[in-house]
């Protein structure tokens, strides 16, 4: 079975969409099919007329098992009454125990917790299990084995040495890891397979551009993502990343399980995670920024995106005052740290194709808030909260944020923000050539 396409604006409708579904998986495999009794009873039959005609039990692949739930993750109530429909029908591979040889589920989601198995309780949870750690990715020694020859014709298509071409090729596309003690990370498959198989001259995103998860998607209409820096998330217990209560979702679990996120350390302290890799980070920017500016309309990352990538700092900086003005900050208004106006800029900039954005940029003597370089300048960025925009001018200079990007050869501008408490908004901003 495959449950991807299963989609409904009501409990009826998915009851008719899931028992079509089922029906023409059944008797494609020449099962009989009753359409007086529920998908489940004809599920159970099956099972039961199938090993009884092989005379060996049979093997159940379902994938996309959570699709029909995460579809409708926007109305509870609906999500609700889909799960409970799913467990009636997954309760029968239970229930023909003896007649099921081998089952495997697989899905974005990982409701092991949830009614949907409350009567599979036999399953063996893989999602973490060190053994099968590198089973869905590519390893390092598994790209030397089998695509030695297609990395060494990318490289020389991208007029890169094998080693640097290696490295970058790492950079966008490698860093999942899917176990506690098992620290080997892998490479998205999808990703290696058309970059490998387009050699195009630069890396750019694959796997995000084939679609974001509904589930996901469905999630995010509802849900401010800015007050995280997901690059860093710590101190995450392995109960918080199952989904036990559908109205209790966390952003940082939803991103886990839709493939945003993924295992950076692990202590007794729990789980730190953060970005696999390039190819994700700019496609959770590119989400996140979505929903920053979705009070601004389609066009207003481009627009204020394009002002700076241009040149055009004045113009930049009055058009980012609309966004601190329509940006909403969650219960914690009154106490709005500099690093909640940091995120969703950092997020809209990087987002942008024509931009490459650093955050946190870590010096000799400390961190550059935000470093932006255009093709044909860089800016330097300091937040300040509670001070003023002369303020923030001064520690770029006093700490030397601006100096490393002088090797560059470009022009380089020093801007300095500073944003009123009291009002969540952009009182001030300055910009000053480096000299």
């Amino acid at each position: 079975f495959s449950f991807a396409g299963v989609k409904a604006t009501s409990l009826e409708a998915f009851k008719a969409e899931f028992h079509v579904r089922v029906k023409k998986v059944l008797t494609e495999a020449q099962c009989a099919w009753d359409d007086a009794i529920s998908p489940g009873a004809n599920f159970n039959q099956a099972i039961t007329d199938l090993a009884k005609m092989r005379g060996k039990p049979v093997v159940i692949l379902i994938d996309e098992y959570d699709a029909p739930v995460g579809h409708t993750l926007a109305d509870i109530p609906l999500a609700t009454a889909i799960r409970g429909e799913l467990s009636d029908f997954y309760i029968q591979i239970k229930e023909c125990a003896s007649n099921v040889r081998f089952l495997m589920m697989t899905g974005v989601t990982r409701f092991t917790q949830l009614s949907v198995f409350s009567a599979l309780n036999n399953l063996n949870d893989l999602t973490m299990d060190a053994r099968y750690a590198t089973l869905l990715g590519y390893t390092e020694e598994e790209l030397d084995t089998f695509f030695d020859a297609d990395m060494r014709a990318h490289a020389q298509v991208m007029g890169l040495a094998y080693d640097d071409y290696r490295a970058q090729l790492r950079w966008w596309y490698n860093g999942y890891r899917f176990a506690k003690s098992n620290m080997v990370r892998v490479y998205n498959p999808y990703a290696i397979a058309k970059t490998l198989g387009a050699k195009d001259p630069l890396f750019s995103p694959t796997w995000t551009r084939s679609g974001h998860p509904s589930v996901l998607i469905n999630y995010l209409s509802d849900h401010e993502l800015t007050e995280v820096d997901y690059d860093d998330v710590e101190n995450v217990s392995e109960e918080s990343l199952d989904i036990c209560q559908l109205e209790a979702i966390t952003p940082v679990a939803m991103l886990y399980q839709s493939g945003y996120l993924t295992i950076k350390d692990y202590s007794e302290w729990g789980f730190t995670l953060g970005v696999p890799n390039e190819e994700v980070r700019r496609a959770l920017n590119a989400l996140l920024a979505q929903f920053a500016t979705k009070k601004l309309g389609a066009g207003y990352r481009d627009t204020l995106c394009g002002l700076l990538a241009k040149g055009d700092v004045p113009g930049f900086i009055e058009k980012l005052k609309a966004l601190y003005a329509h940006l909403t900050y969650g219960s914690t208004e009154s106490s709005v740290h500099e690093a909640s106006y940091q995120r969703p800029l950092y997020a809209i900039l990087a987002s942008y194709p024509g931009l490459r954005v650093i955050a946190e940029d870590a010096q000799a003597h400390g961190r550059a808030d935000l470093v932006a370089e255009s093709r044909r300048a860089v800016y330097v960025f300091e937040l300040k909260v509670k001070g003023s925009a002369q303020e923030a001018l001064a520690q770029i200079k006093d700490r030397g944020y601006a100096e490393p990007y002088r090797a560059l050869g470009k022009p380089i501008h020093l801007i300095g923000l500073a944003f009123d408490p009291a009002t969540h908004t952009l009182a001030d901003a300055l910009v000053e050539p480096l000299t």
